[in-house]
């Protein structure tokens, strides 16, 4: 398969600001990419929910390749606190981003979706033909449709309009620089906050969400950005790919490793009258190691203890 040559490419990178963009930032720039030939435009000066603010940001740059990894995005509680808002503005950005990567003939657009996306009910690991096989969670089904319209929009624009796509489907991600924020972070990042917390201030009881039961699969961050980066150089592959590690963890488990690294001595409460989520979310990663030779390269346990160590570090920084 033609590979596309990245450090030879004006790249534009959605969301590059945040979390997952800030890794994909560096994993480019760790290949090869310029630092010149690589824009991130912030939100306070580029929209991404006005068209005409953002496409100033493409007349300015005039990018070959996008990477669309900007997002709304919470845990479950941001998901049932903000529906609405969820909704409105992952449909904005992406009728946006389509449109403008027409209109400005970009050869590449790399867009970034979620595991949201997949239907609540599935069991087993999940397998991208199931990607659109059934209802969406309820926890996640407005996030999880914002994200199947912008596989849907990006097949039609494909189709009338010949826009060369790939498409990430990404587990969990967690990692130094997540989002730590109690109405946004998702479950790693937030059980490292309470365990973090709970040890420096002293508390003898840390309380979590849900029974525990519920089984999730963690992608490191920096891993997750070398496939997403490896699947844009991916000529002509517009099939979505699961980009995760394929393994499962059970939430009780992840507590406890995380309880265990940070060192904190109370105990855990589960508070079961809140939500668990879908029961069982993992992802088969054989077409992604397949069409990229992309493999997932950080343990879990290792991971936390990288991710733990920054947020004990940056904590006080951070003011949440």
């Amino acid at each position: 398969m033609e590979r596309i040559r990245l450090a030879d490419k004006k790249i534009l990178v959605t969301g590059g600001s945040g979390f997952l963009g800030s890794h994909l930032i560096h994993e480019l720039t760790s290949r090869g990419v310029p630092g010149t030939n690589l824009f991130s435009p912030r939100m306070e000066e580029y929209d991404l929910t006005k068209k005409g603010s953002y496409g100033e940001a493409f007349q300015k740059f005039a990018p070959d390749i996008v990477i669309h990894a900007a997002a709304k995005v919470g845990g479950i509680g941001y998901n049932v606190k903000y529906p609405s808002a969820i909704f409105r503005d992952n449909v904005i950005m992406a009728l946006n981003i389509l449109d403008l990567s027409i209109e400005h003939k970009i050869q590449k657009l790399m867009i970034v979706g979620s595991a949201c996306m997949y239907p609540g009910a599935l069991t087993g690991n999940f397998e991208e033909k199931d990607l659109l096989a059934g209802p969406l969670h309820p926890t996640v089904e407005v996030y999880g449709f914002s994200k199947r319209a912008l596989l849907l929009g990006a097949r039609a624009y494909a189709r009338e309009h010949g826009l060369n796509f790939s498409f990430a489907v990404p587990a969990n991600l967690y990692g130094p620089r997540d989002t730590f924020d109690p109405d946004r972070s998702h479950v790693a990042s937030a059980l490292i906050r309470k365990f973090v917390d709970a040890r420096e201030d002293g508390k003898r009881e840390v309380v979590v969400w849900g029974t525990g039961a519920a089984v999730r699969e963690f992608i490191f961050a920096s891993d997750a950005a070398k496939a997403i980066v490896a699947i844009t150089e991916l000529g002509n592959y517009p099939e979505p790919l699961n980009v995760g590690t394929g393994v499962g963890t059970p939430i009780k488990e992840l507590a406890e490793t995380i309880c265990a690294i940070v060192g904190f001595k109370g105990t855990i409460r589960w508070d079961a009258s809140k939500p668990d989520g879908a029961l069982h979310k993992v992802l088969n990663i054989s077409k992604l190691m397949q069409a990229t030779g992309w493999k997932p390269e950080v343990k879990l346990t290792d991971g936390l203890r990288e991710t733990i160590e920054w947020y004990a570090n940056n904590r006080k920084r951070l003011g949440y």
